[in-house]
């Protein structure tokens, strides 16, 4: 089965909702948008290829057990788990359509929606279906990097959200992730649109983000957002990553307030204040900062792959 058609992976989603977590057929099409006949047909395909025997077999398909075993370690949360794949690529396509999918069934839709940048909500943004927004407002939730791709820095993102909604309105921050002094930050803060579109931020119904990894890797270590000097002091200190441009470390406690006084974002308190504060992680490098995220409850949906949420629930008890 071609993980790249659409028709697999929605017969994959009308087969969980079905199977697994007890939908009735019209509960389904109400969830899809589909017709009644549409969902009897994606379950008789189901059926028919095999995709559905005891249990569901299928890439797209979550690790039910690993999702259960993280909501009983760190109570208020909502996993979202896929099986690692052969290579990270593979990896973050997946788990980027998954998110799209749960994204697009959330109701009543979200109408202020907050997005970070990075590859990994560029991704989920390339995977967001037409339509999926109505007349929503869009904002920047942290600053920008220096010099990032196209690909993955903050305006390309939100114009690829807004071409896929309707009617949508856009604010970007015209700030950077990480400022050069607490002066620069005060500057910043004192222009209108940028409190303005901070003080949205800090009220979205939904917000998109990713989980860096403390490594040379990250979008702010290879844009010098941070200087290698800075994440070696961080890593001396605990630091395990950054959420926001938040450093923090394994407890979710910010470990730099130096650092974090020059930090242009959203504050931590109104994520763990949004109930669809969602949180990706890709990338075993991410298992610490993941670990920490949920620990001090900084998301309320996590999507993330096997290797991690293996990982991570082995954190604490080692």
């Amino acid at each position: 089965m071609n993980l790249s058609s659409n028709d697999d992976l929605l017969m994959v989603r009308a087969a969980e909702l079905y199977y697994n977590d007890g939908y009735n057929q019209s509960q389904v099409a109400d969830r899809l948008m589909l017709s009644r006949w549409q969902v009897g047909r994606l379950l008789e395909k189901a059926r028919e290829t095999g995709l559905v025997e005891i249990r569901i077999h299928h890439p797209a398909s979550r690790r039910r057990d690993l999702e259960s075993a993280l909501r009983n370690k760190f109570g208020d949360v909502h996993p979202i788990v896929v099986d690692t794949q052969a290579t990270q690529a593979a990896t973050l396509n997946l788990a980027a359509r998954v998110a799209a999918n749960h994204v697009a069934e959330l109701r009543p839709a979200p109408s202020l929606i907050g997005l970070s940048w990075g590859r990994s909500v560029s991704a989920i943004a390339n995977a967001l279906p037409n339509n999926v927004f109505h007349k929503p407002v869009i904002v920047q939730l942290n600053g920008s990097a220096l010099s990032v791709e196209l690909t993955v820095d903050a305006a390309s993102i939100i114009a690829t959200v807004a071409k896929r909604s309707v009617q949508p309105t856009t604010l970007l921050l015209p700030a950077p992730a990480i400022a050069g002094s607490q002066g620069l930050v005060d500057h910043f803060f004192a222009d209108p649109h940028v409190q303005k579109t901070i003080e949205l931020g800090e009220k979205a119904d939904l917000a998109i983000y990713s989980l860096g990894a403390l490594t040379p890797n990250s979008v702010l270590a290879q844009s010098g957002s941070i200087s290698t000097h800075e994440q070696i002091t961080l890593k001396q200190r605990g630091c395990v990553g950054d959420i926001l441009g938040h450093y923090i470390d394994n407890k979710g406690a910010i470990v730099d307030l130096t650092l974090e006084a020059r930090t242009i974002s959203i504050n931590l308190e109104s994520l763990r204040d949004c109930d669809r504060a969602l949180a990706i992680a890709i990338g075993s490098e991410k298992s610490e900062v993941t670990f920490g995220a949920l620990h001090a409850g900084l998301c309320r949906t996590l999507i993330t792959e096997s290797a991690i949420a293996k990982r991570v629930l082995e954190m604490g008890n080692e």
